[in-house]
């Protein structure tokens, strides 16, 4: 059905074409008529066009040629700069090779300063040149036209342009030893602008210091420049062109006339300023250059000549324009027989016109009549495929506006129509005053069913689950399928915890009963994490987050659990946030201290060794446990870090307390299962224990039994290279796993621990008592030191001695010692 606005276009359409026609015929004959009446003119013109073609093309292959010539020299300026101060500095390292052969039995400082004060007065390239030194540490040792630099670092120095000079400099002596570099500096004279600036610096390694030069390169082009612009003036071409040469202030440069130079083109001449800055900054060429019609009304002014074309080139990087002028003249006799020519042409081109309006009138009648028809046609077509085309639009639109806002395996709305919901609840809720639950739902042991019966069922389990869910929840309420197996429900237009405690019980009935997929039976069950509105968060976000959290700490307590957000768990994570930011700048800060437990040999009385044991004291935290914060540098990836500060540390307390030799008691050090297995780790124990001097076999590597069960066929072998070493290895907690004992005949152990809690009950179970002799007799059966720890009474001391164990360490026989009290004790 057409609108009426349509209609209108389409009679419009139909009856145009005559009108066209007309149009079409008068715009024809003027065009003719003028094209006829026009072509005298345009014949002078070629006649012109062609004598000032061939002029500009003299002109400009003369400027070319001088622009070429400028840009060979300022490329030659370049080289010839770099040669120079290559040569400058070599010289220079000459004088100091030399210096320094004179002078090897003193010190660094002194030949520093016989090296400066032979080359602080030097100078070159006009007084403008003259020499730098740093060392390799981006300290300045002589600057003669900056002294206040001497003895600063100027590692972090950038130029305007943000580049690291002295950084670059000593990066490329250590690669190069040598080279040439780039960077803006201000002149002496000139402190307040930069220009740029070569340099070449060369090291000389048996100071450790470079020495370098450099030269501003608008000096050297200045130089240039003047030889150049004396050269052009002297440039001539044809009987009498020239070039000269300009800035885009209209400042002359050059010119043959040697009285117009440094003078000013609007000075001279009647150039209008405006008219001229134009011309200047208006679109050149590829070649940087054009034509121009002003420039020569210089030479017009001083001549007479009706010249009023020049051909003018950019040096851009010099502000240089340089120009050449084109010269013309008219031949009269030619132009009067051109006209006389084209007054015939014109009649007989008149005769044709009629005849030619007429047949196109004719045709171009025909051809709008069938266009209209047709585009009345097409039109009605278009505007039926059009507006079935919005309905497919419109089905598609809401299709994909469902698809962006719901889950596609359990048809439940996604995280960005809860996040959505969640916040038009909390605004109804303001407003009512009533409370809103966030449960946050995962199943247990989902991936068990994935691994045992197949993703293809895990699906279909999570379909089932979300139809569940759906049957019980209410209009107002809501459930999304959060991701993976995570569910979460918005409950609305609650009272008080007890009605979201209600709603927990119904989430969990869900999986009383079985579910039935492909003829098996699946259980299943959930953990609940609960955060509410207002009492726990005031926003979607927090409210998703906090929930998450309890989810995972209801997870951790027991699962199939369910648990409410409140003050302690906020204060548990706040406090499990700080530990983690805190531990990461703890070593930086120097946080962390050793205390040294000692080892006592029960045969001798005397101390045998030391255990090594972490404390960290925060000015936030307080003292915090070994078991808490190791944990934590697990997680976060620093353990490497603070095991290799244990060892180091404690390598170099004990080698200076008590250094290798006869005497020279053990050390033991307790490493994580996370160190042990990375990579790398025997070769960074082995640059430690290096770099302290200790003897590789005083230490022993305290492992537990949790390593071994986590990877035994990635650590076997990495305890071998530690025993092939010399390192002893030691079994910690030794009797309270599953195979200390298969353990004991596979692995390289040098020494085993009895756990605390069989010395603990040494006298009031005589399981335990029976297991110690075990242990101590397996313990000498395969040469093996036994260690008894947690030792608290004379009673224990005894018992153990009776039983011959070899070592024992505890409270009893003393506390773990700072470095200076275990000095003061024992050495």
């Amino acid at each position: 059905m057409l609108h009426k606005s349509d209609k209108r276009l389409l009679t419009f359409i139909s009856l145009m074409p005559i009108a066209l026609i007309g149009i079409f015929t008068l715009v024809l004959n003027a065009i003719v008529i003028h094209e006829n009446q026009t072509k005298v003119g345009s014949l002078i013109e070629s006649l012109y066009s062609d004598a000032l073609t061939q002029e500009k093309g003299r002109v400009k292959q003369q400027v070319d040629s001088i622009y070429e010539q400028i840009i060979y020299e300022d490329n030659l300026a370049e080289q010839t700069l770099r040669k120079s101060i290559q040569h400058r500095i070599d010289d220079a390292y000459g004088i100091i090779h030399f210096i320094y052969q004179q002078n090897e039995g003193k010190t660094k400082p002194e030949i520093v300063k016989l090296i400066s004060d032979a080359l602080r007065q030097t100078r070159f390239n006009d007084g403008r040149g003259y020499f730098f030194i740093y060392d390799m540490n981006g300290t300045n040792l002589m600057h003669p036209i900056f002294p206040e630099y001497e003895g600063k670092n100027l590692i972090n120095f950038t130029d305007i342009h943000g580049k690291r000079v002295v950084e670059d400099h000593v990066k490329m002596m250590r690669e190069k030893g040598e080279g040439f570099s780039q960077w803006w500096y201000p002149k002496p004279d000139n402190k307040n602008e930069a220009f740029e600036k070569i340099g070449y610096a060369k090291y000389f390694e048996p100071l450790d210091i470079y020495i370098g030069t450099g030269e501003y390169v608008v000096d050297v082009e200045e130089d240039i420049q003047q030889i150049l612009l004396a050269w052009i003036s002297e440039v001539r071409y044809g009987d009498d062109g020239y070039i000269f040469v300009f800035d885009h202030s209209g400042n002359i440069l050059s010119h043959q006339d040697k009285s117009l130079i440094n003078t000013n083109i609007y000075n001279k001449t009647d150039i209008n300023p405006s008219e001229f800055m134009n011309t200047l900054n208006s679109k050149f060429g590829d070649n940087n250059s054009r034509f121009s019609k002003y420039l020569n009304r210089l030479d017009a002014f001083k001549s007479g000549s009706d010249s009023q074309l020049s051909y003018i080139k950019k040096y851009d990087k010099w502000d240089w324009v340089i120009s050449g002028g084109v010269y013309t003249d008219t031949n009269k006799r030619l132009l009067e027989k051109k006209e006389k020519l084209l007054i015939q042409q014109n009649q007989e081109e008149l005769k044709k016109i009629l005849l030619l309006t007429l047949t196109l009138a004719l045709i171009l009648t025909l051809l709008s009549l069938s266009v209209s028809k047709y585009v009345a046609m097409r039109f009605n077509k278009f505007q039926d495929r059009i507006c079935n085309d919005f309905k497919v639009l419109e089905k598609t639109k809401n299709k994909m506006q469902y698809m962006a806002l719901h889950d596609g395996l359990t048809q439940l709305p996604n995280r960005v129509m809860l996040e959505s919901r969640i916040e038009e609840e909390i605004v109804k809720a303001q407003q009512s005053g009533k409370m809103i639950a966030l449960m946050f739902v995962d199943l247990d042991d989902f991936k068990k069913v994935n691994d045992h019966y197949g993703h293809d069922v895990g699906d279909k389990l999570l379909t089932l689950i979300s139809s569940r869910f759906s049957h019980f929840i209410e209009k107002d309420e809501m459930v999304a399928r959060f991701g993976g197996d995570e569910f979460v429900f918005c409950f609305s237009n609650l009272t008080s915890q007890q009605d979201a405690e209600l709603w927990v019980e119904k989430i969990q009935s869900v999986f009383e009963d079985v579910f039935s997929i492909n003829g098996k039976e699946i259980t299943t069950g959930c953990s609940i994490g609960v955060a509410m509105y207002p009492k726990d968060a005031t926003c979607s976000s927090e409210l998703i987050s906090k929930a998450d959290i309890v989810l995972y700490k209801s997870k951790d307590a027991h699962k199939g659990a369910s648990l409410f957000f409140d003050k302690s768990i906020d204060e548990q994570v706040s406090y499990e946030f700080s530990l983690e930011e805190e531990l990461k700048s703890a070593l930086d800060k120097r946080e962390f201290t050793l205390v040294y437990q000692p080892q006592i040999d029960t045969k001798t009385g005397e101390i045998y060794g030391v255990e090594v044991l972490s404390r960290w004291c925060n000015n936030k935290l307080g003292s915090v446990s070994p078991v808490k914060f190791i944990a934590v540098a697990e997680e976060i990836g620093m353990i490497d870090q603070l095991g290799d500060f244990v060892l180091q540390q404690a390598c170099e307390d004990i080698q200076e307390v008590m250094p290798n030799g006869t005497n020279a008691i053990m050390l033991s050090v307790n490493i994580s299962p996370k160190q042990l297995i990375k990579k790398g780790f025997v070769s960074r124990i082995m640059k430690i224990v290096s770099r302290t001097g200790i003897d590789v076999s005083r230490i022993t590597f305290e492992i537990t039994e949790n390593i071994l069960i986590s990877d035994l066929k990635s650590v076997s072998p990495i305890l071998l290279e530690l025993q092939k070493l010399g390192f002893g290895i030691s079994l910690d907690d030794f009797g309270t796993g599953y195979s200390s004992l298969s353990y004991l005949n596979i692995l390289p152990i040098t020494e085993i621990k009895i756990d605390r809690s069989f010395v603990s009950s040494l006298f009031t179970n005589d399981q335990s008592e029976s297991l110690i002799k075990a242990i101590i007799a397996i313990g000498a059966s395969c040469q093996m030191t036994v260690v008894a720890e947690g030792v608290e009474t004379k009673e224990q001391l005894e018992k153990l001695k009776e039983y011959q164990c070899d070592l024992v360490q505890g409270y009893y026989l003393d506390k773990p010692l700072s470095i200076s009290e275990l000095k003061a004790k024992y050495a």
